[in-house]
């Protein structure tokens, strides 16, 4: 489910047209490299692996094997992706009016709020989560540092990567792909996550009711 409202957020914050979410930037720069052939949710898998790799290199023995499927939630996550980016695809707001724009900042906000929500959600349930938050969950924990914190100190490393591939393969900054809406994510999607965290009640009952369940099986 949190993976699912994640990429929903984030395709919702593309469609508004102001630049992409930071956790979406590079592989979404990369998708739309003419030629390229790869779709965004792919690029998004392959970023994921790349920061398990990351992972490994940080914790070395400390990690744990079961993290590995942290791949097979890449690949889910990276055809909720491309689903939810199809699924948005009627939301497109190019009106460059005053009412378009508030309209796009609108969009925006609402996308960030979502993906907040899912990411918080993901943190929360602390089993198997995607590789952009386990990697940031990891920093935050060896560092003693709030995971709010930690995830806008990522992202802003995460616009920047995206930024270079914006001048390398564009040779230019377009801002329609890296713009006011990814500066505003790169705090604002941080905020969300660290005002939803210790609002979700239902997950802490859905979990206590999941392990008295499993609790009550074993014992009968």
């Amino acid at each position: 489910v949190s993976l699912f409202v994640i990429a929903f957020g984030t395709s919702l914050s593309i469609r508004a047209n102001l630049g992409s979410s930071p956790i979406s930037c590079p592989p979404y720069v990369l998708s739309l490299v003419p030629g390229i052939g790869i779709t965004m949710g792919t690029l998004v898998f392959v970023m994921h692996a790349l920061l398990i790799g990351l992972q490994l290199l940080i914790l070395r023995h400390r990690y744990r094997p079961l993290q590995l499927l942290q791949l097979l939630v890449g690949i889910v996550f990276g055809f909720f992706t491309d689903l939810t980016m199809w699924l948005t695809g009627y939301l497109q707001v190019a009106d460059v009016s005053m009412w378009g724009y508030a309209l796009r900042l609108t969009e925006l906000l609402c996308g960030g709020a979502i993906l907040a929500y899912g990411i918080a959600i993901e943190v929360k349930c602390d089993v198997l989560m995607l590789a952009t938050e386990g990697t940031q969950v990891v920093i935050a924990r060896e560092l003693g540092k709030e995971f709010g914190k930690v995830k806008i100190v990522t992202d802003t490393l995460l616009v920047c990567l995206g930024i270079c591939f914006c001048l390398w393969f564009f040779g230019r900054w377009r801002w329609e792909l890296i713009g006011p809406g990814t500066l505003i994510s790169m705090f604002y999607v941080g905020y969300m996550v660290r005002l939803f965290a210790p609002r979700l009640g239902w997950v802490d009952y859905l979990l206590a009711y999941s392990r008295l369940a499993y609790s009550w099986h074993a014992h009968h």
